[in-house]
């Protein structure tokens, strides 16, 4: 089921993203949705022919760590938190990261960003027979935005880490406590209305999970979180 999202359904000034870094774009939003408690955040945008996508883990197969421990050994990156964990702080469904299987426990209902190359998708996990297909996989509920719409989605309030992807372009998002459809219709609104225009968009762990690191020269900036992660997406220039 899906409703339809379009420029009434976001409020707010258009989200200029500028260059911080080879590959690597950057723009602060704030949302004020007309039936709904304002948010704001950051988004970035990566260039997967400018900027290498890695999907770090925090260690072994029940390792948790803050998205700061884990992108400590990069000079330069972008890193926000990825996989949802289960009560013994292992990754839940899908982890691949340069073809390495690093959670085997796929969730066919889920969805998952998908890296082949320099191509990025979000698909079901039911659409991937083989992992070794994909340069990077990471999976996340529920998806947000399916060909330009808003699914159908429980009410909740959170911390919100998602990602979008169309093509050689991932957009990295992290909010402030927003609501499961205002947050979706943000997404997929036209950036004229005050959007990010995602195709596709699928849900990271939120909450006390939502972190964000940035440590580059143009740009800093550290979201703490409120415990350990299993790994985190970060974001490389080109060339560091």
């Amino acid at each position: 089921m899906v409703s339809g999202a379009g420029p009434s359904s976001v409020c707010g000034e258009p989200p200029r993203f500028s260059v911080v870094a080879p590959g690597i774009a950057h723009a602060i939003f704030d949302a004020r949705p007309p039936d709904g408690e304002p948010f704001s955040g950051h988004a970035f945008q990566i260039d997967l022919n400018g900027a290498e996508l890695r999907l770090v883990p925090a260690g072994g197969p029940s390792s948790r760590q803050t998205v700061e421990e884990i992108v400590a050994p990069f000079p330069e990156a972008v890193a926000v938190n990825a996989s949802f964990f289960d009560s013994e702080g292992r990754a839940m469904g899908l982890a691949v990261d340069e073809g390495r299987l690093m959670a085997r426990g796929k969730r066919q209902s889920w969805g998952a960003l998908v890296v082949s190359g320099t191509t990025a998708r979000i698909v079901l996990g039911s659409e991937i027979p083989d992992h070794r297909a994909h340069r990077l996989i990471v999976q996340g509920i529920p998806r947000l935005v399916v060909g330009g719409k808003v699914l159908r989605l429980k009410p909740q309030l959170a911390e919100r880490t998602a990602v979008c992807a169309a093509g050689s372009i991932v957009t990295l998002v992290v909010s402030t406590k927003a609501e499961t459809t205002a947050f979706a219709r943000f997404l997929a609104g036209p950036p004229e209305a005050g959007g990010l225009g995602c195709v596709d968009a699928l849900n990271l762990d939120g909450g006390p999970s939502t972190q964000l690191v940035v440590k580059l020269p143009a740009l800093t900036r550290s979201l703490s979180g409120g415990w350990g992660v299993p790994n985190a997406l970060v974001a490389v220039p080109a060339g560091r």
